[in-house]
């Protein structure tokens, strides 16, 4: 299992790009690859984000006011963590904006699952079948409206870099509430995403997954703290 510096995980499944209209019966073996986590932590701070006027052209009064002290942990690397002061324009108050980065290379050449079902084969199909997902820690002090995924070719350092796609969301995560049923994330067939991971498996070539984060925490409300962990589980349908 492998974890990047906040917490989320991931898990990878291929399900066929030129293959998406192919009968299941084709494929020779499912592999689930190995789990990938991802985790980020916002620290512990206490307390509620003060209810103070602001100008939205004049934002500097949330931070001279100390609304949150601005956070940034692992800027540089695989996870970034941010809390930053701002003004909202349609209510007038000061806000804190959570941003959370993960990016983390999958190589399926450093996956046992992967290697024993391929061995010396050569691969002629790759199908993703499922890609399911699970919060099994969330101590997270305010809502997350969204996890975004998005997959880009090796050397990807951020969801805005050429070839990056986006395959997905999580589904809105409550503050505090981790949970350990896995839910499918649904991708399309001949999605850019699936057809980037896909081709990538049968290459045998490193892929990047992004996955981000951006909640307004609004004033009034607890000082964002706490972590989250996110895990990904990919499965894959092989043929030879």
């Amino acid at each position: 299992m492998n974890r990047w510096g906040g917490s989320v995980s991931a898990m990878v499944l291929v399900s066929g790009f030129l293959w998406g209209g192919c009968s299941k019966d084709i494929f020779d073996v499912t592999v689930e690859l190995g789990s990938e986590t991802y985790s980020a932590d916002v620290g512990q701070q206490t307390g509620t984000i003060p209810t103070i006027a602001c100008n939205p052209h004049y934002p500097g009064v949330c931070s001279a006011a100390t609304v949150v002290a601005p956070n940034d942990v692992a800027a540089a690397g695989p996870v970034t963590v941010a809390v930053t002061p701002g003004c909202d324009g349609t209510t007038n108050l000061c806000f804190a904006q959570v941003s959370a980065r993960v990016v983390y290379p999958v190589s399926v050449l450093q996956d046992d699952g992967f290697v024993t079902a391929v061995a010396q084969r050569s691969l002629s199909l790759v199908r993703l079948a499922e890609l399911a997902y699970t919060v099994p820690t969330n101590t997270l002090t305010f809502d997350v409206p969204s996890v975004d995924i998005y997959v880009g070719p090796a050397g990807t350092l951020t969801e805005t870099d050429p070839g990056v796609v986006q395959v997905g969301s999580i589904v809105p995560v409550p503050a505090g509430t981790p949970f350990t049923n896995p839910m499918n994330l649904t991708i399309a067939d001949g999605s850019p995403g699936r057809a980037l991971i896909e081709q990538s498996i049968q290459a045998q070539q490193t892929f990047v997954f992004v996955l981000t984060l951006s909640p307004q925490i609004e004033a009034g409300a607890p000082v964002p703290a706490g972590a989250i962990e996110v895990d990904l589980f990919p499965q894959v349908d092989l043929g030879f």
